[in-house]
């Protein structure tokens, strides 16, 4: 077997096990990064026998990626892919000599894992006002409102928000079944302003695409059109009626990208002085849940978490809030109440 073989058979055992795209994309490109730096390093085509890799080599990468001066966390991310690949390597039974490096030996990079402090004002960033007068305008300050709400209640990821589409939504439960990571499947929950935030959206809009969120600009789509409201047949509720409309060309092209969405929280964000990002909105909903006194699984579940560890990060409290609860409560910071002591 020669490397690229090798490397090709590991992208193909990937899509088996349903990995994401994105998953298998970052898989697919280390490894690439990793061949090139074996054919210009030490002269190891990808067309040449396996065994030609050494541990050296695997080693020399880190070393490599190092004086890249990458962050810890994506050389972590290149060499738990060098290692991953290795260990599927070592299970091949086309290979009876197994791996041809020991995975375990690579090392990684320490990674200081930070507590997630978002910004506490994240909320003022649902009260700016949304331009009006227009009509591409008004109808695209629907979209960003519709989108802040539904981060800011259901905790998605931005590529889960992206993958929304018209009949992803239990209209009746305010809820939605997705599938995140790992083709992990699970329910996100819209609070009522988001409802109300994502059918005014759609009311605006002069199409039956399907996907939930979509590029509203000259070089995409027509200019919305003032129409009437449709009447919902007998029996049906709203949100019924726009499933059931949904069809028609599907409009993948005009779904929106997570970079899209990025540069819609970036806006507005900066028209409220808020720092904040896409991913904020996880860390600010899991905090609250905890600190509200949610039980640590279900915020487990409700992000999509694989592990509990993963959640655990949300249960410590940063240095700054600890510093806000001493001088809320401690007497010696004039909190809490003074008591005589005799």
């Amino acid at each position: 077997m020669t490397i690229q073989e090798a490397v090709d058979d590991y992208a193909i055992d990937l899509g088996a096990k349903n990995r994401s795209l994105s998953t298998s994309e970052t898989y697919k490109y280390a490894l690439k990064r990793f061949l090139v730096f074996l054919q210009r390093e030490y002269k190891v085509r990808p067309d040449e026998p396996l065994d030609r890799i050494t541990q050296a080599h695997a080693q020399r990468f880190g070393h490599y990626l190092y004086g890249l001066k990458l962050s810890p966390a994506t050389r972590g991310t290149y060499l738990v892919v060098l290692r991953n690949w290795f260990r599927y390597l070592g299970r091949h039974p086309e290979l009876p000599g197994g791996s041809p490096v020991n995975p375990d030996l690579i090392d990684l990079p320490r990674v200081p894992r930070r507590v997630p402090e978002p910004d506490e004002r994240l909320q003022v960033m649902l009260s700016i006002p949304q331009p009006a007068g227009d009509p591409w305008h008004s109808l695209i300050g629907m979209r960003d409102k519709a989108i802040l709400e539904t981060l800011f209640a259901s905790q998605m990821r931005v590529s889960e928000v992206v993958s929304l589409n018209r009949n992803s939504i239990d209209w009746g439960q305010g809820l939605a079944v997705i599938t995140g990571k790992g083709r992990k499947a699970r329910s996100v929950f819209f609070s009522r302003r988001a409802l109300d935030a994502i059918e005014a959206y759609l009311e605006a809009r002069n199409d039956s695409y399907l996907p939930l969120f979509i590029h509203h600009d000259r070089a995409h789509q027509r200019p919305p059109q003032s129409r009437p409201s449709s009447p919902v047949p007998l029996g049906e509720s709203k949100g019924e009626g726009r499933r059931r409309s949904g069809g028609g060309p599907d409009g993948q092209h005009m779904r929106l990208t997570r970079q899209s969405v990025e540069a819609v929280v970036r806006k507005y964000a900066r028209l409220a002085g808020v720092d904040a990002t896409p991913h904020t909105f996880r860390h600010y909903g899991a905090t609250e849940l905890l600190r509200n006194g949610a039980d640590i699984r279900t915020v487990q579940e409700l992000l999509g978490h694989a592990s509990v560890q993963t959640t655990q990060i949300y249960t410590h409290v940063s240095p700054r809030r600890l510093q806000q609860e001493w001088q809320r409560f401690h007497p010696a910071a004039g909190g809490g109440e003074e008591r005589d002591v005799h």
